[in-house]
């Protein structure tokens, strides 16, 4: 019997990417091998971007755990005293003064200069731990996800295509810095890509949680054995969200406002539910901190913040052997 496409999803959310390489970590630990032997494809989104770029270059997944104590401080330096409204959450800033993200959000998509911290910090990270290799040379299939804020549109970073075009590789720590662009966090990335001048800001404004895009870039694996939906396995991992979701008061009125709409369009659950449907739940474990506790700046490096998130996801862990180990029957079947 062929074996499944075995796919890694892992959804983007700034620091709280502790979480997810901590799961990936214990997935190894449990496996006793590197991580990247149970996948044929990791698809991420900003942070999971980072870890599936991480783990495509051959790091470790006990090693990407450590990425962010070690690294957030540098990533996350000191702010920039703009106007990019401080305290805000991610979605305040996208909707506020119409400026942060171009024109699918109502903004000047050329300005960069509000970002609340410098990309030096996170490009040189990015460089010491994945240095020179490119896309096409990943260890494994590998899709990110970014959007060109030149040309208004969503964008795959992937190596089936930089195999495919030499214009549309470039650098992991490139893709990687593309995928992350955080809109008012960080600057956008601007580089030649494809043929054309591109303008990159983070894939979590189309694809927060890429299993949807993970699902597409499957097919031409899944074609080239001859397998069809049924013979693929995915573990999609979650950033954390909070389990308080209130949205209507007891009259049934709306409480939220147009960041909440924002939110909800750009939901972690989206890219889930799509995926469930076109392969059905037995195909997909989704492995998802649900705590009140992970609610918070998503630039907040600091040891008390790593300890809330490192402790949702140790409580994850403790109540999640079983779908693990039944996660990875799947992944190493032959």
């Amino acid at each position: 019997m062929n074996r499944p496409v075995r796919i890694l999803s892992i959804d983007g959310g700034g620091i709280r990417g502790y979480i997810p390489a901590l799961v990936l970590a214990e997935v190894e630990r449990r496996a006793g091998v590197h991580a990247a032997t149970l996948f044929d494809l990791a698809v991420g989104t900003s942070t999971g971007a980072i870890i599936s770029i991480g783990l495509s270059a051959g790091i470790p997944a006990t090693e990407l755990a450590e990425f962010y104590p070690r690294y957030g401080a540098r990533i996350f330096g000191p702010e920039a005293d703009t106007l990019s409204g401080r305290g805000m959450t991610f979605f305040d800033r996208m909707n506020n003064a119409g400026r942060t993200v171009g024109a699918p959000f109502g903004g000047n998509a050329r300005f960069g200069g509000n970002a609340r911290h410098a990309a030096a910090g996170l490009e040189g990270v990015l460089q010491e731990v994945l240095g020179d290799r490119s896309v096409s040379n990943a260890g494994l299939e590998l899709a990110v996800t970014s959007f060109d804020a030149e040309a208004n549109r969503p964008v795959v970073i992937s190596r089936r295509d930089a195999v495919a075009d030499p214009t549309w590789d470039m650098p992991l720590w490139a893709a990687a810095r593309a995928t992350s662009a955080a809109p008012t966090y960080l600057p956008p990335y601007v580089r030649e890509w494809a043929g054309r001048e591109c303008r990159f800001i983070d894939g979590g404004v189309w694809a927060n949680n890429p299993a949807g895009v993970a699902l597409a870039e499957s097919l031409p694996l899944t074609a080239a054995r001859g397998l069809t939906g049924d013979s693929v396995v995915m573990l999609s991992l979650g950033t954390g969200v909070p389990k308080s979701s209130a949205v209507f008061d007891e009259t049934g009125s709306w409480l939220g406002s147009a960041q909440d709409l924002v939110r909800m369009a750009t939901a972690t659950t989206a890219g889930h539910t799509l995926a469930v449907r076109a392969l059905g739940p037995s195909q997909v474990t989704r492995l998802q901190v649900e705590d009140d506790r992970v609610a918070g700046k998503m630039d907040d490096p600091s040891p008390a913040r790593l300890g809330i998130l490192k402790a949702a996801t140790d409580e994850l862990l403790a109540r999640s052997g079983a779908a693990i180990d039944a996660v990875l029957a799947r992944l190493r079947a032959s």
